[in-house]
């Protein structure tokens, strides 16, 4: 008699009965010890409960419930998440992953902001050398800035509220986008009445708290490029010191221009500064400028003339009229503090 015969005379069963039964047991087994098939898996399944490598569940400190973990079927093994056990479903319990989460984010996105800083301060030192900026304005800075009137006390407030919150003046991150449109100064006013201190002590406060910052002349921040390109020219270069110049210049956190409309414009100067704005616009990145002039004024400064034909008022206009766009403007009056 075979095994299933005597299966079936213990038990009643009929022989196609006593087949389905074992059928439905070794199923039953195999579905239980089978390794899964889909990608991802939970240690509460049969299969893995028990095992060595498979992590323990965790409770829920609000609700009581268990937590199971999370991880990849690689096929012959699991990749168990090192986050641990995924977080309840129990209100209190969804709203502390959600917590945790913020925090993770916010951590790692002021590594990552950190991280880039730092990056960004080593390669304007260089090639800039630190950021470009003379001893003498080094010196200047928010104690040292005047305030005898109400005009100055201002300006002073305003610019340095902005020192202070620069980082919401920059671009959001993946979007390109700055918080606001106008995330800029363009600081106009007679000479010697403070508008390069003012500028200088935005940056000077940036650059302490580990923020890079460009901080030129308009004659100095050409000259880097001519010198660069001259050096590739003379040395057989291919140019790339020179456009890794033109992209610092776009990309460091705030470019400073002092002076802008003091130096005699010739068609380079006006191309390069209008491919230096127009990249900056492109990425919502801050800029301040300090100028003797007014905006129609500095279209003129700006232009080349070829004795008294205007050569070039187009491009010009352009790089005024995205200044209007991206920065606010402050109006410097009073004495020259040269003659106080």
């Amino acid at each position: 008699m075979t095994h299933i015969s005597k299966i079936t005379a213990v038990q009643g069963l009929t022989l196609k009965e006593c087949r389905d039964s074992i059928t439905h047991s070794t199923n039953t087994m195999m579905r239980e010890t089978k390794f899964p098939t889909q990608t991802k898996v939970l240690s509460n399944m049969p299969c893995f409960i028990g095992k060595p490598t498979t992590p323990r569940p965790e409770i829920c400190e609000f609700c009581g419930a268990e937590r199971h973990t999370e991880g990849i079927n690689l096929g012959v093994k699991v990749l168990w998440y090192p986050s641990g056990a995924k977080a309840c479903s129990c209100p209190k319990g969804k709203a502390e992953h959600e917590r945790n989460q913020s925090e993770a984010k916010a951590i790692r996105m002021a590594e990552e902001k950190a991280e880039a800083d730092n990056e960004m301060r080593r390669r304007v030192e260089r090639i800039i050398g630190n950021s470009g900026m003379g001893e003498r304005f080094l010196q200047r800075t928010f104690a040292t800035y005047k305030t005898d009137d109400p005009a100055t006390k201002k300006i002073y407030a305003v610019c340095l509220k902005y020192a202070q919150n620069f980082s919401s003046y920059l671009p959001i991150p993946m979007h390109g986008q700055a918080v606001s449109c106008r995330n800029g100064f363009v600081i106009t006013g007679a000479k010697g009445t403070g508008k390069t201190h003012i500028a200088a002590a935005i940056a000077n406060m940036l650059m302490a708290q580990g923020t890079a910052v460009i901080f030129m002349t308009e004659c100095n921040l050409f000259g880097k490029i001519r010198d660069a390109y001259a050096k590739g020219c003379r040395f057989g270069g291919d140019g790339q010191t020179e456009s890794e110049i033109r992209r610092i210049y776009e990309t460091v956190p705030l470019l400073v221009i002092d002076d802008l409309g003091k130096e005699k414009p010739t068609e380079w100067t006006l191309s390069t500064l209008y491919a230096i704005i127009e990249g900056r616009y492109d990425k919502a990145m801050p800029t301040i400028i300090t100028t003797n002039y007014d905006a129609q004024n500095l279209i003129l400064r700006l232009t080349p003339t070829d004795g008294e034909r205007e050569l070039n008022k187009v491009t010009a206009e352009a790089i005024v009229d995205r200044l209007i766009e991206m920065c606010e403007s402050i109006t410097v009056t009073g004495d020259s503090w040269r003659l106080r």
